[in-house]
């Protein structure tokens, strides 16, 4: 029998040498990152530009389930596309899916500069989000085909916090660019359309330098995934129980079809029982549907898990109280600013505060959380976040910078020191073969949380606002008086009851109240 020759083995101390990144690695990645953040910016840049949207496009302000669309349509279809883009750029390749993510975002902002309306509006950043949500999961998998295995963990966590970052700098990128377009004052187009219509040339210049680097298709489809198929009806399914959800919880405010102020009612206010069982049910079909799937969106058993199951629910009611505090904050400086040209900016200086503190507590939280352990971490922020929002309940009825910022901050670090230890539990504690798709659950049921939370605080605050102003006394004429001046009282002192029943309602009564709250100066147009 002949012998073949072998190589002799290696030695047992000796490591096997790594494949290269493929050149041009870093261009690449560095391109995919930047429009990862401009589209996570646009997540929350609307928050401290929408007083001033909504008063250029006429909306009424009482109309605050419409308008919050806006914000929340962003978020459903951000939401939606991370769990869906992945596996679809799988079976396609990474590049084609890249591209047409990207340019349903290009196209979204341009649609959200040029909008005319509030319909029109909320199209358009649905467009957006579906674009923008499908970016992220991408460059994930991105990452892990153009990088070895020993640097796939650390481009995993920087996409991660890149995205997160977008999210808590984005109500600061939309006031500073007010700013800076306040102060070139370019002509009669209103300035918060040039916030969305500055995201081309930035879409642009990732796409030049993508078609320099990026010459050939880095992940094509294989015979596994192929055969693994995708899992529409889950997609489907899923897709369902989030938009129904959303639908129910923000609508239903008024009692009788009736609104105040003028408002009109919501078209499915009287359907609201019927989505949220159109929900549980859609959301019951999603759970046997993963359950029977070869491939399934979503790994079920990884709920099995008790640390990742208790993680990913902490981390759902951590968005939805963060949406809370990024919403509330330009609302309440709307209200209270007597000049409308500064209220982006006097919203921006608040949340820097916030945001700046939120940083600092994730960074140190998880060093914190290494050596005292998670759920030690976990509670001290919980506890110091639930005090930052019993000192928001306390605001007066004015623009106090020095205990706002004070409380803001403290909000923010107990935000910081919670989501790094519940977002490492979650990872952790998944088996290693699941890490990518843990990484994503944790990000998508903080966006969940956060969704939720807008639209029920939507409908909880729009119903006792309308409780509110229909409980207020009628007026009747004065002797003698026009019917037009009348009118024109009657409007007037709506107006300014809205106002300060709004504010009462953003801060903290329990009931909505009947009396006649005494009139503030409204801002300034």
């Amino acid at each position: 029998m002949i012998e073949t020759t072998r190589p002799a083995p290696l030695p047992t101390d000796a490591t096997p040498a790594e494949p290269a990144a493929p050149a041009g690695t870093r261009a690449i990645l560095a391109a995919a990152l930047a429009a990862v953040l401009v589209a996570a910016l646009d997540l929350t840049v609307i928050s401290t530009i929408l007083p001033r949207v909504v008063f250029d496009l006429g909306i009424n302000a009482a109309e605050i389930d419409r308008y919050s669309w806006v914000v929340s349509g962003y978020l459903l279809a951000y939401l939606i596309t991370i769990p869906v883009m992945g596996r679809v750029s799988d079976l396609v390749g990474r590049r084609p899916v890249f591209y047409v993510a990207l340019a349903l975002f290009t196209v979204g902002s341009v649609w959200c500069a040029l909008a005319d309306g509030l319909v029109a509006l909320v199209a358009a950043r649905m467009v957006q989000g579906f674009g923008g949500g499908a970016l992220v999961p991408v460059t994930l998998a991105l990452a892990a085909d153009l990088l070895p295995p020993r640097r796939r963990a650390a481009a995993v966590g920087a996409i991660g916090a890149i995205d997160t970052l977008g999210w808590v700098l984005g109500p600061l990128w939309g006031a500073g660019l007010l700013g800076l377009l306040g102060a070139w004052r370019l002509g009669p187009v209103a300035d918060w359309r040039w916030v969305f219509a500055l995201n081309v040339p930035l879409a642009i210049a990732v796409v030049a330098t993508l078609a320099l680097v990026w010459r050939r298709h880095t992940t094509p489809a294989t015979g596994a995934d192929r055969a693994g198929g995708f899992d529409w009806l889950g997609a489907l399914t899923l897709t369902a129980a989030l938009a129904l959800a959303n639908l129910a919880l923000s609508s239903g405010a008024e009692a009788g079809g009736t609104r105040a102020f003028g408002a009109e009612a919501n078209p499915f206010a009287a359907y609201r029982l019927p989505l949220l069982a159109g929900a549980v049910a859609a959301l019951a079909a999603f759970i046997v549907t993963e359950r029977r799937a070869r491939s399934p969106l979503i790994p079920l058993g990884l709920f099995r898990d008790r640390v990742f199951s208790a993680a990913n629910g902490a981390n759902l009611l951590v968005g939805a109280a963060l949406i809370v505090v990024m919403v509330d904050v330009p609302l309440l400086v709307s209200l209270l600013a007597t000049d409308s040209a500064r209220v982006s900016l006097i919203s921006a200086l608040l949340l820097t505060p916030f945001t700046l503190a939120m940083a600092a507590g994730a960074l140190g939280g998880g060093a914190v959380a290494e050596r005292a352990g998670y759920r030690a971490v976990a509670v001290a922020g919980l506890i110091l976040a639930a005090l930052g929002f019993w000192r928001l309940g306390g605001w007066p009825q004015a623009l106090a910078y020095a205990r706002m910022t004070a409380d803001l901050a403290l909000c923010g670090l107990g935000f910081g020191l919670v989501i790094a230890p519940i977002g490492a539990a979650a990872i952790n504690s998944a088996p290693r073969g699941t890490l990518g798709i843990a990484s994503s659950l944790v990000m998508v049921m903080r966006l969940v949380g956060m969704m939720a939370g807008l639209s029920a605080l939507t409908s909880w605050g729009v119903g006792r606002l309308n409780a509110a102003l229909a409980a207020l006394p009628p007026l009747t004429p004065n002797p003698g008086e026009d019917p037009v001046a009348f009118q024109l009282r009657q409007v007037n002192f709506l107006a300014e009851q809205s106002l300060a029943l709004t504010f009462d309602v953003l801060q903290r009564s329990p009931s909505p109240s009947p009396r006649v709250i005494a009139p503030r100066r409204p801002p300034s147009r």
